[in-house]
């Protein structure tokens, strides 16, 4: 899905007439910046399609208990208060979603692309985005200009939907951390934010202070769990009770990612999607196993470290996985069919 941006101008204007008082000019307006031209400077005037950010939901300020006391490397229970209210991804980004915002990265010169990769081009990367080559990735390049979706000719695919699938509505799959990162940077660049991701450094989100960042980001790791057991600590999105195939797509379950949105909402308070299962989720800090039981305020994680936290369990694994309080991690170049990732950003005060 694409938004048209259109300048709504007089047709004096659009014709560079001058009126009895002079030439004419036009102001364009964005948030609280004005920038004026002379019309009849103005050669011609192109409407441009961006691609529009997956939906959001809003989630207050507030404090919880981060861990649950059994939860793989979330064993350790702790008071986190988050001061920010944050609005954070309805659902997992999907292909299409992807493939659009990664054409117009393209088109504008930010991505560099072969049949096998999809790379970035922005402050001195060249850091790997998307493993094209890969059978699970349904994005897909022509080799000369254009993306393209296609169905994964992966096995676990072709046995999940033997009579075929529209890759469209499906999570984004075979995506690095920096891939993660670099997709929200460009929903900032299209929106005129300012980028949240340090891309020719440490890939640092907002030199260290994410809750600060204007621009959309990856969720943090307490954000994230907040938001999967808003807002009665649960021990799974959909609950304390286990969960089952007609709940969230777990081993066992269909064999490959589900169109998203097929489950029901969960946690029904906040209305979000595929917190459990479906797809691990790439988000902001670095991985550290063990996060002490002293209480924090807006944690951020390790200042550095050799991986990424990933949450919310996956297609192929069990369902434990998908306790709100489970944390894993992959280092940022990890590709799989298996990893993906949903949007996050700061309210305004």
């Amino acid at each position: 899905m694409r938004q048209r941006l259109a300048v709504i101008l007089g047709l004096a204007v659009a014709l560079g007439a001058s009126s009895s008082q002079g030439e004419w000019r036009m102001m364009i307006h964005r948030g609280e910046t004005t920038e004026e031209y002379a019309a009849a400077e103005v050669d011609s005037i192109t409407f441009v399609d961006v691609p529009v950010p997956p939906p959001m939901v809003f989630v207050p300020a507030g404090f919880f208990v981060m861990g649950d006391g059994s939860a793989h490397c979330g064993i350790d229970e702790r008071e986190v208060v988050l001061t920010r209210g944050f609005y954070i991804g309805q659902r997992e980004v999907t292909n299409q979603e992807y493939l659009d915002a990664l054409q117009w990265a393209y088109d504008r010169g930010y991505v560099t692309a072969s049949v096998a990769s999809a790379n970035d081009h922005l402050d001195g990367s060249s850091a790997q985005l998307l493993e094209l080559a890969d059978e699970d990735c349904e994005i897909q390049f022509d080799g000369e200009k254009s993306f393209f979706l296609r169905e994964a000719p992966s096995g676990y695919a072709q046995a999940a939907y033997p009579q075929g699938y529209s890759p469209a509505k499906h999570p984004v799959k075979e995506v690095t951390w920096q891939g993660a990162t670099r997709y929200c940077d460009w929903l900032s660049m299209q929106a005129g934010l300012p980028r949240a991701y340090e891309h020719g450094g440490d890939w640092s989100c907002n030199g260290g202070d994410p809750y600060a960042a204007e621009g959309y980001r990856l969720p943090t790791d307490a954000e994230w769990e907040y938001a999967a057991q808003y807002d009665d600590e649960r021990a799974y999105p959909s609950g304390n009770v286990d969960p089952d195939c007609s709940q969230a797509n777990y081993e066992g379950c269909i064999g490959w990612t589900a169109p998203l949105g097929s489950y029901a909402v969960a946690p029904e308070a906040l209305g979000l999607a595929d917190m459990a299962g479906n797809m691990w989720e790439w988000c902001d800090d670095w991985y550290v196993c063990d996060l002490g039981t002293a209480s924090e305020i807006d944690p951020v994680g390790a200042m550095a470290g050799s991986t990424r936290v990933v949450r919310g369990g996956v297609w192929y694994h069990a369902r434990s996985y998908m306790r709100c309080a489970f944390r894993t991690d992959r280092e940022p170049s990890h590709t799989s069919g298996g990893h993906g990732f949903r949007i996050a950003r700061t309210a305004a005060r």
